[in-house]
């Protein structure tokens, strides 16, 4: 079709801005313009991806989140998140769009679901807004329950999965309406009810970015959704350690155990760092700690562990044994695309979802940050590294994946979404 001019908005960690750079990219392969608005902590990785970019808001280094507390707490994540990164960023949001909107004329404004705010005013200039959402936990089904909470069944039974639906309904009213109405009083728009279904589930097209195979349609889905596949991108130049680095370490032995946080929740590791290289002691194996920044790192490590900054993983986790992770939709894509088992300690936010999901799939186990020890952690690896079922399901779950392009699926839905629109 002929090209459009697509703003796309998003905030948040690497998880939340990578898969925006893929659809981007992919967009802008089909002859479309594409500008991202992002922080500008982000402004050098989507320049180098060939992207434009509008940097709003002020600087936000990442590292700053570890002095946020309870950020990644198993309960409190939440409003935590509300009220220190969403809502304060919804001003940001709004106030660019309305001179964009005027500015640039677009055919249509992406958003990720932490951005409440902008479906408000693409509303008011009459443009098509879709939405992004990258985890299944955020479209609640009740055909396929998710885990919200740690203590959660992972396969709760249908009474329960209807009684939590009507609870959560009431208290994602009581924590969410009250705060964003407040913002859409400032900014003349109508009180309004149910906004966290309104955000999340609405657009003229509602983009799940999560495999089928992770988690397939459901009959309750969204009308105007869509399941397209995981988005692949994993590039930042910033930070990445030098290839020769890393190359000399991964063949200078077996294939090492991975370790990482992903791009958020490795600024609050706690005792994981630790327990991770004393677990590849007791089990006598190689291991890579990825955690952006080397101080996080135990400061002493046994012989054959190492820590690295940041490796993309597609380079890294196919040539590694199994993989620790926090269970980030993110890591967890890449993770299940490298074909290797992996063990995921769930923090907070769709992370329990996600580890519950990985473990039906029959590669991963999940062991509770509550119960992580050196020698839990080794128990875990050493059942899923010596059980061969794990490492079959796992390639087999990787070449399933490897064949999606979810970043090419969702701009072909968004290409028709704007035509039907028109």
């Amino acid at each position: 079709m002929k090209g459009m001019k697509v703003l796309i908005r998003t905030v948040g960690g690497s998880g939340d801005i990578n898969p925006f750079i893929a659809l981007g990219m992919a967009l802008h392969k089909r002859g479309h313009t594409v500008a991202l608005l992002v922080n500008p902590y982000f402004e050098k990785q989507v320049r180098e991806a060939g992207l434009d970019c509008v940097p709003l808001g002020d600087h936000f280094d990442l590292r700053r989140i570890e002095k946020i507390p309870d950020l990644m707490h198993p309960r409190k994540a939440l409003q935590r998140t509300l009220d220190l990164l969403i809502v304060p960023q919804m001003a940001v949001t709004i106030d660019a769009l309305e001179s964009l909107i005027r500015e640039l004329h677009p055919d249509v404004v992406v958003s990720h679901h932490t951005c409440p705010g902008t479906h408000w005013i693409c509303e008011r200039h009459g443009v098509p807004s879709a939405s992004v959402v990258l985890a299944p936990i955020l479209w609640p089904s009740l055909k396929d329950p998710s885990q919200f909470l740690s203590w959660e069944p992972e396969m709760p039974r249908g009474w329960y999965v209807r009684s939590r639906s009507r609870i959560s309904r009431t208290l994602l009213r009581w924590i969410i309406d009250r705060r964003y109405n407040r913002v859409r009083r400032r900014y003349n728009f109508p009180r309004k009810k149910d906004q966290f279904f309104a955000e999340v589930l609405g657009g003229v097209v509602n983009l799940g970015l999560w495999s089928p195979h992770f988690r397939g349609p459901m009959p309750d889905d969204p009308p105007n959704g869509r399941i397209c596949g995981f988005p692949w991108f994993d590039r930042h130049g910033e930070f990445e350690q030098p290839s020769v680095d890393v190359e000399e370490f991964l063949s200078d032995g077996e294939p090492p155990i991975v370790f990482t946080l992903g791009t958020s929740a490795v600024h609050m590791p706690g005792n994981f760092y630790g327990c991770a290289a004393e677990a590849c002691r007791i089990l006598g194996r190689r291991g890579i700690l990825l955690t952006r920044y080397l101080d996080y790192a135990p400061t002493t490590l046994p012989p054959g562990v190492k820590a690295f900054s940041y490796i993309p993983f597609s380079t890294v986790l196919a040539r590694a044994s199994a993989t620790v992770h926090h269970g980030g939709i993110g890591t967890t894509a890449h993770a299940m695309r490298a074909g290797r088992p992996t063990v995921i300690i769930p923090f907070a936010h769709d992370q329990f979802d996600n580890a519950a999901r990985a473990k039906r799939l029959g590669v991963s186990v999940t062991l509770k940050r509550s119960r992580l020890t050196p020698y839990a952690l080794a128990d875990a690896l050493h059942s899923i590294i010596d059980e061969s079922a794990f490492s079959e399901r796992a390639v087999q779950l990787g070449r399933q994946l490897s064949t999606e392009d979810g970043a090419l699926v969702a701009a072909t839905a968004l290409e028709d979404a704007a035509r039907g629109r028109g």
